[in-house]
């Protein structure tokens, strides 16, 4: 996505004077201009996962219940698919989940910024991660404790609201859709769209390649662990890369 690339042109957020702690005020607007750069694509996805829904025949409230509880596109959209193919309910959820495991990876660099923070919000707010949250969280690595709070729960709660919002859109509006059976390459389109405006050194080049490539092989031998290990691989040699430059 090309709005992405504004990204970098958003301002840190900074206490206005000294030490002193941020406004609510400045953090929610922050939250929402953050939002605001990956809003498209958000919003892309979220049609095209209900209309996904509604032509696969996946049950509606179910489907817009998804949105939250898995608050996964990928994932989600994996689960319905193999559902509508006639796989169990057990293994279509193990296999979202194994979709879900690049999540692992953004909790673990996000560890040190919610370990400080009380235990009914390191319990919750850990739930609002996904790629979206992440990156923006990543920009704004100065905020600490109840500025980081009140950040997190800003941002999470105006992108599930967008999510949500362009799911809903989607199952309400698939009916008045032809049937369009290349809507199986619209996530891949967006994820490209997403990476494209990020390979800015040769670490995150090495990284998208070799990523792709595994993701590539091993969705041909275990189609589930196919982005898994793409983002692990990709993750290693661009570490691999960095050390050498």
């Amino acid at each position: 996505m090309t709005n992405l690339q504004r990204q970098s042109e958003v301002p840190p957020v900074s206490a206005p004077t000294g030490d002193l702690p941020l406004t609510r005020s400045a953090l929610r607007s922050a939250a929402v201009r953050d939002t605001g750069t990956v809003m498209s694509g958000l919003i892309s996805f979220g049609l095209m996962l209900g209309v996904s829904i509604v032509a696969l025949g996946s049950n509606h409230w179910a489907g817009l219940a998804g949105t939250f509880l898995v608050y996964g596109g990928s994932a989600q959209l994996t689960a319905i698919t193999l559902l509508a193919k006639g796989l169990a309910l057990p293994a279509a959820v193990a296999t979202a989940a194994v979709v879900n495991l690049r999540l692992l990876l953004y909790s673990a660099a996000l560890g040190p910024r919610f370990r400080e923070h009380p235990r009914l919000f390191r319990w919750l707010a850990p739930h609002l991660i996904i790629d979206q949250t992440y990156l923006m969280a990543t920009t704004r690595p100065s905020l600490r404790g109840a500025d980081f709070r009140c950040y997190w729960r800003w941002l999470g709660g105006t992108v599930l609201l967008v999510w949500t919002s362009s799911v809903a859109l989607g199952i309400a509006a698939a009916p008045l859709l032809p049937k369009l059976p290349h809507l199986g390459l619209m996530a891949t389109a967006l994820f490209v769209g997403m990476l494209v405006p990020r390979l800015t050194s040769r670490p995150a080049v090495v990284a998208a390649a070799v990523g792709g490539l595994v993701a590539a092989g091993a969705s041909l031998i275990i189609p589930s662990l196919g982005i898994i290990a793409g983002a692990l691989a990709g993750a290693t040699a661009a570490l691999a890369v960095s050390r050498r430059v």
